[in-house]
């Protein structure tokens, strides 16, 4: 499977609600089956958490609430995006002339909330991809324990990178391979060293960080 078809699987299940929400070894198994069951099963969208009635009824006019302004224009956004650039820069295969790039961002929820919380992130991944030149999408969901954050280009690639990306994915599948299969095995993983998703959150951090530090007093 081509690796933009593999990573719309994985973001079509996540936002049908199939995966686990715990994703530690024996989730990753879990997480591995349900996506194997679901290639040619088209996802249901998750229906809406409220409805609005259908029934006419008589109410009393509220004053509309003040409108929020934009997080893009948020300073905080700004800067975490202008950060984040290189790190999404970085994590387009070399040689493929900027496309198929992606970042996953597993964060806790006191790091998320320090750094303006789930909705600021995603809004300052949009704008560092887009003014890459990225056709955006972005996935992001909180739970008790997790904060999980994803931006990925889904521009069209030209044929005359498709191999390349064909070969960063294959290197990726292998890597994975190799990790579930020492998956038990301490030694074993430690060797392999951080895995692609750490490596990802590591560097969003090191970026986020630097970004806080410039100006500590615009994120108190």
């Amino acid at each position: 499977m081509a690796y933009q078809k593999a990573l719309n699987h994985v973001i079509a299940c996540s936002d049908a609600g199939l995966l686990p929400t715990r994703l530690d070894e024996s989730g990753m198994q879990q997480a591995l089956a349900v996506l194997q069951q679901n290639l040619d099963v088209p996802m249901p969208k998750q229906p809406p958490s409220s409805a609005e009635p259908t029934t006419a009824a008589t109410v009393t006019a509220e004053p509309a609430p003040a409108k929020r302004p934009a997080l893009s224009k948020d300073p905080r956004c700004v800067a975490l995006a202008e950060a984040l650039k290189p790190v999404l820069q970085a994590s387009c295969p070399e040689g493929a002339g900027g496309y198929g790039g992606a970042l996953e961002a597993r964060l806790h929820p006191v790091d998320a909330q320090a750094l303006g919380g789930l909705e600021l992130i995603r809004a300052a991944m949009r704008r560092a991809a887009r003014q890459l030149g990225w056709q955006v999408r972005t996935v992001g969901y909180a739970r008790e324990r997790l904060v999980l954050v994803i931006v990925q280009d889904v521009r069209e690639v030209p044929a005359e990178f498709a191999d390349i990306l064909e070969a960063d994915f294959m290197s990726a599948s292998g890597e994975m391979h190799q990790r579930m299969a020492a998956v038990g095995d301490e030694a074993a993983l430690n060797a392999l060293g951080p895995g692609p998703v750490q490596r990802q959150t590591e560097a969003f951090l090191r970026a986020a960080g630097a970004a806080v530090k410039a100006d500590p007093e615009a994120w108190r």
